[in-house]
């Protein structure tokens, strides 16, 4: 039981680290940061993808009977994060400094962007628990495609925090990285109690919000950088997740 527990923070905290690397990227090196996200967006939208259709989906729709309808409700969930708290808050990033109304309206929408990057970290701590719940191996590659997103989400995070909230952004989005181990500690309060429906019910909102990621978030910053290399980056991080797979 305690290995199952140091096992599960161990992963989440990794994944805070993953997210505070794409933090430090673009507080020391912000150009080499952005000329390199395609790489780094496509190799994880490609591991986390094959995340969601060789295991998440197979696994949610054997443990529960509206695993599809709650595979909906996760993505269309952050449609709704994404759209009404997050993406709306960089609608008005470039504002007056000699007006304090418009001044105030930025800083209203750090503060959402802040919230809405939070509890997306939390809830990627709490699918890391989710998968170790289930299993090692399902719990190992959650846990990867949650580390693989986290760096791009560290350099949205600081860029979104920066340009409204500069003054608070580095505690900020700290706060977003350290919100995935504590998801993930959060998780450790409730999975042992959970049916075998209900894992399935949060496997599937996992996957869910994934794809949301995947086809949202990761996919379309690659666009007008189509190349070879992004396209190997996406099948590598397919690939790794099939390899991890036949490992015994």
């Amino acid at each position: 039981m305690v290995n199952f527990e140091i096992t599960v923070l161990f992963y989440g905290t990794v994944a805070g680290l993953a997210t505070l690397s794409g933090i430090v990227l673009m507080r020391s090196k912000q150009e080499w940061a952005i000329s390199r996200s395609q790489y780094v967006n496509s190799f994880a939208a490609g591991l986390i993808l094959a995340l969601v259709f060789f295991h998440l989906l197979p696994e949610a729709v054997e443990l529960s009977d509206i695993a599809f309808p709650t595979i909906f409700l996760g993505f269309f969930s952050f449609y709704l994060l994404e759209n009404f708290i997050v993406i709306h808050s960089g609608s008005e990033l470039h504002f007056h400094e000699s007006d304090p109304c418009l001044q105030h309206a930025s800083e209203t929408n750090g503060v959402m962007a802040f919230t809405g990057l939070s509890l997306h970290s939390l809830i990627d701590g709490v699918i890391i628990g989710v998968g170790f719940e289930l299993g090692t191996e399902i719990g190992i590659l959650a846990a990867l495609a949650v580390i693989a997103h986290e760096v791009p989400e560290g350099v949205t995070s600081f860029a979104l925090i920066n340009e409204t909230l500069p003054d608070k952004s580095l505690i900020l989005s700290v706060i977003v990285a350290v919100a995935t181990p504590i998801g993930a500690l959060i998780s450790l309060l409730f999975i042992h109690s959970l049916t075998d429906n209900l894992i399935g019910i949060l496997l599937a909102l996992a996957a869910g919000t994934f794809i949301y990621i995947s086809a949202s978030d990761l996919i379309p910053q690659t666009h007008g950088t189509q190349n070879l290399k992004t396209m190997v980056a996406f099948l590598l991080g397919a690939v790794l997740i099939m390899v991890i797979s036949f490992i015994p």
